[in-house]
Order: C-alpha cells, then sequence, then structure tokens
C-alpha cells in the first residue's frame, strides 16, 4: 500500500486532471455553506430549481479551474502552492461559517483583518483542529507531493480562457435562471469559497486605500459661549456589541441595568445603528456626517476637530477600528496597563481599565473643556465569559466556550446579559467619578457601535450587511446622563424625555459641540440632544 502510495505521488500528472482534482476536492469539501443557502430558495421539483444547483457547481469548477490554468502559465510550483495555501484558508473559513454563520463579505473581511490578538485568541477553539488538518494542511501537502506536468504555456492559457469561455456559454445557455442569480448573489457570493474572500480581501483593501487619503478639515468654528470658572467635560462612552434589548432601562425583563438605576439617565428609544461592524459605525459615530457616512469617510473626525479648536481631547481605546486620530491624549489597552504596572489593575484588561482614574486625569487636564472618548470592548464575542470579572457573573449557568452554537440557549443569554450587566456598573462607576468632581460641568453619553446576534435564525456574532442584518445586530442603546451644574447652566431638565428617534448614530457629533458650545456651518442643532430637552 505504502509502496502504491509513494508511486502515485511520484507518477507525474498532467495538467487537467491536476485541475480537475482540485476542483472536485473543492466542490467535495468547501460548499456547504453555499449549498445550504442555495437549496433553500431552490425548489428541485422543477427543471429549473436542478439548473440553478447545476450552475453554482458550473461556476465554482469555472472559475477555480481558470484561477489553476492561469497561475500554471507562469509556473507549475507556483500553481501548486497557491492552490495548497487556498485549501488551508478554505479550511478556517469554513469552518467559522459552519461554526458562527457568519458571512466572508468586505465588512466581514475587515472585522477579520482588524481583529486584535486577543480577540483572535477568544475565536480559537481545538475544534478547529480536524478542518484545518483533514480539508487544509494533508490535502494541501498532497498537492504539494504531486509531481505536475503540463503542455506549453500557449496551451495552459488556453486552458484557462476555455474554462472562462464554457462558463460563458453556460450563462448563456441558462440565462432563464439570471432573475434567481440576480435576486441571492449578494448572499451566494459571501459564501463561495475561495472567491468570497479573494474578492473582499481586494475589495477591502481598496477601501484602506480609500482611508488613507488626506483628511478634509471641516469648516472653522466658533464658540458661541465664552469660558466659566467651572470645567466642562463631555464623556463619550462607545460602547461594543451591546443590543438594546437586553438593556433593563429599555424594558428588558430581566435586571441588566441596576447600577444606573439610582441616578438620573436619559433613555433614548431603541434606534438603527449606521452598521453592523465597528470600523463602519465608529466612524459614523465620530463623523458629523452621520447616517450618511461611509466607512471610508474621509473628513475630520469629531476629537480631531475639537483638538483643533483648543478642547482638551483625551481618547482611550480597549478596542480596534477608530478613523485616524489626533488627540492631546491617546492611550490603548497596553498604554493603561503600563502606567498601573506597579498598582492595581483591572483584571484581564477588562473595560474597567478605561475607568481607571479618568477623574483625577481630568481634573488635571488643563483648559475650559474637555472631550473624552472611551471604546470598550463590551459584549465582543464569542467568549462573552471572559468579558467580566468572575464577581459579575450574576446570571448562571454560562457559555464558557467559544463555540457558542453548542451552548444552551440560556447559558448563552447569560453569559451576554452578564456583560451588559458589568457594562452597566461602569457606566455607574463613571457618572460617581464625574459627580464627584469640583467645580466641574460634566454630561455622559453613551451609545453601542452595533448589536449582536446571539443564535436568532441561525446568526451569531455580528457584522451581517444592513440588507439582511437581523434587529439583534442593528438596534442599539443611547443613554444620557448631565451633572445638576451641567443641566443648571444651560437651563436643562436632567429628567426631561427626549423624543424618538431612529439612528442615534446622528446625534453624537452634534451633542458634543452644542455641550461645548461650538458652532460652525456643519453643526445640526436637529441632532444636539441637549437642544432636544423639554426646558
Amino acid at each position: 500500500m505504502r509502496d502504491w502510495f509513494e508511486k502515485t505521488l511520484t507518477r507525474p500528472v498532467g495538467l487537467l486532471s491536476f485541475t480537475a482534482a482540485a476542483c472536485l476536492f473543492t466542490l467535495a469539501a468547501f460548499q456547504a455553506p453555499l449549498l445550504s443557502y442555495a437549496l433553500r430558495f431552490s425548489d428541485l421539483h422543477t427543471l429549473e430549481g436542478w439548473v440553478q444547483i447545476l450552475s453554482l457547481q458550473v461556476l465554482q469548477v469555472c472559475l477555480f479551474a481558470a484561477l489553476v490554468c492561469s497561475l500554471s502559465t507562469i509556473a507549475l510550483w507556483l500553481m501548486k502552492w497557491v492552490v495548497a495555501l487556498v485549501f488551508i484558508v478554505n479550511s478556517v473559513a469554513l469552518y467559522f461559517m459552519l461554526t458562527y454563520g457568519i458571512e466572508i463579505d468586505r465588512t466581514m473581511v475587515g472585522n477579520i483583518l482588524n481583529t486584535d490578538r486577543r480577540e483572535t485568541a477568544e475565536l480559537l477553539h481545538l475544534s478547529l483542529v480536524p478542518y484545518v488538518l483533514f480539508l487544509g494542511i494533508v490535502p494541501a501537502v498532497l498537492v504539494l507531493k504531486v509531481k505536475a506536468r503540463g503542455p506549453a504555456r500557449i496551451w495552459r492559457f488556453a486552458f484557462a480562457v476555455g474554462a472562462i469561455g464554457l462558463l460563458a456559454a453556460w450563462i448563456a445557455l441558462t440565462s432563464f435562471t439570471m432573475l434567481w442569480y440576480d435576486r441571492h448573489a449578494s448572499r451566494m457570493g459571501s459564501k463561495i469559497l475561495p472567491w468570497s474572500y479573494i474578492i473582499n480581501v481586494a475589495r477591502h483593501f481598496n477601501r484602506v486605500a480609500m482611508d488613507n487619503r488626506a483628511q478634509v478639515l471641516l469648516p472653522d468654528a466658533q464658540f458661541i459661549t465664552a469660558p466659566t470658572a467651572r470645567k466642562d467635560v463631555v464623556v463619550l462612552v462607545i460602547g461594543e456589541a451591546a443590543r438594546a434589548d437586553r438593556f433593563s432601562a429599555l424594558g428588558y425583563a430581566r435586571e441588566t441595568n441596576p447600577f444606573t438605576a439610582s441616578y438620573n439617565l436619559t433613555v433614548f428609544p431603541a434606534g438603527l445603528a449606521c452598521s453592523t461592524n465597528t470600523i463602519s459605525s465608529t466612524a459614523c459615530i465620530l463623523t458629523h456626517e452621520g447616517r450618511d457616512a461611509s466607512a471610508r469617510t474621509v473628513f475630520e473626525p469629531l476629537p480631531n476637530y475639537l483638538k483643533r479648536h483648543g478642547v482638551a481631547t483625551i481618547f482611550r481605546s480597549n478596542n480596534s477600528g477608530p478613523p485616524p486620530i489626533d488627540v492631546d491624549l491617546y492611550q490603548n489597552r497596553a498604554d493603561i496597563l503600563a502606567s498601573c504596572a506597579s498598582e492595581f489593575c483591572p483584571e484581564g484588561g477588562s473595560d474597567a481599565l478605561l475607568n481607571r482614574q479618568l477623574g483625577d486625569l481630568i481634573e488635571q487636564t488643563e483648559g475650559a473643556r474637555v472631550f473624552v472618548t472611551l471604546h470598550q470592548t463590551g459584549s465582543h464575542g464569542p467568549a462573552y465569559y471572559s468579558k467580566y470579572p468572575k464577581e459579575f457573573e450574576h446570571f448562571t449557568p454560562v457559555c464558557e466556550t467559544v463555540q457558542v452554537s453548542r451552548c444552551s440557549q440560556e447559558a448563552l443569554d447569560n453569559a451576554y446579559d452578564n456583560t451588559i450587566r458589568y457594562t452597566d456598573s461602569l457606566i455607574a462607576d463613571l457618572i460617581a467619578q464625574l459627580d464627584a468632581l469640583n467645580d466641574i460641568n460634566a454630561a455622559l453619553i453613551y451609545v453601542s457601535d452595533h448589536g449582536q446576534s446571539l443564535g436568532e435564525d441561525g446568526f451569531y456574532l455580528h457584522g451581517a450587511p444592513n440588507a439582511i442584518a437581523p434587529k439583534a445586530q442593528r438596534e442599539v442603546p443611547f443613554l444620557v446622563w448631565m451633572s445638576e451644574g451641567f443641566a443648571e447652566a444651560r437651563g436643562l431638565t436632567a429628567q426631561a424625555i427626549l423624543r424618538p428617534e431612529t439612528h442615534p448614530h446622528d446625534f453624537p457629533f452634534h451633542s458634543v459641540m452644542g455641550a461645548s458650545g461650538l458652532r460652525s456651518e456643519i453643526y445640526k442643532p436637529e441632532f444636539d440632544i441637549f437642544t432636544l430637552y423639554d426646558k
């Protein structure tokens, strides 16, 4: 048997045989997410339904054959290495698609490439090993071991052109299925391996190139109020993956907001986030464009704008994905941990780091106006159990694995609800710190970047395209607190009711401008929450 195996591997394999084997393996191993979706919307009781499914196979074979043959025109060794790499990457992608129900579109690629090492570690589990080993590494080794031979380069190129020609002919022959494909193209395109990540990686880096363009400065602004003896402070807390329907302040049956219940918080009705991913939503929150902003907006973000006008700016981040920030003091998780290395540091680099001695830092900051941004890691999944200290494990039992689809719904809900409860404790701590400051008028705004799916309709985590994203991924909380001094100075009533609004991310930029007494032609009073209070 061993001799037969060695002879098989050492026997030269023709280009067409190699290509056919690679295509068939790809179909057999990596199209489960695609077929699972397509079969839901294709009627196999009809000829058209069978043609639709068959067309998916023809599409995958022709495209992959064209790729393999095109690479062979450059070098056969390059062809083998690329095919081997594709098998390995496909195996990883398949695991996450099946485990978390994700779709690999441009947004998801951005999420993946901007996930830091800690978040990546939380996603890893031993169940990934069989996928990578048997669908990735073993086939890749076999591909590299095989001795491939090919005809002259002109024929290799002809094979690649022939594969595209065959696909074009098939499309023309089955044009009666085009409406079905057009209806489901975006969903199926994010499920076809390897094209979902190859194409969307290219689209992502095109967007990055757009992001790196020079920022467009916003119009100069003027202060309409003079500085007073009391320092004005606004703290913007950007939450992570906190869905609105898990806040008891918004009607959730469980008590997930006990710590802020005693404060005069104003609670907006649940509204839609700009996006379901951190990069796009954070850009939206920090821009004057609000919901009209794209993830690649080149306009000057809020902290930069305020700093340019003399407002003292602090940005503390326990997350990733903010737009290019230029502030007076920027601290990420590592910076804050380093500053408390010889003292007590919050457990595990949790969001308590962002709160650490913030009141003291604000008091020490020079300037009549201070703007602070805190970017939490919040309720980022799937390792919800790791997002809060053990003493905050209020709801039990909890899901203690990143394989959330294998947990009971009760355990998953408990772990997630504990993250919301912990976030509530941190907001309460921030309010207490701000309220204790002398000669300071302060306001706090909390808004989540997006929501989170917990298994509803097969969705987990976040990142689904807006067109198909469930409410759980888009509806977010929006909370406001004002100190007595802040409210009195502006003639506001801290317990006033705000009118409903369906897009909370429209408000932070203009509200902070309003609170700072800053005005310019881009200021929109209808998006300043402090003008919406009953006076």
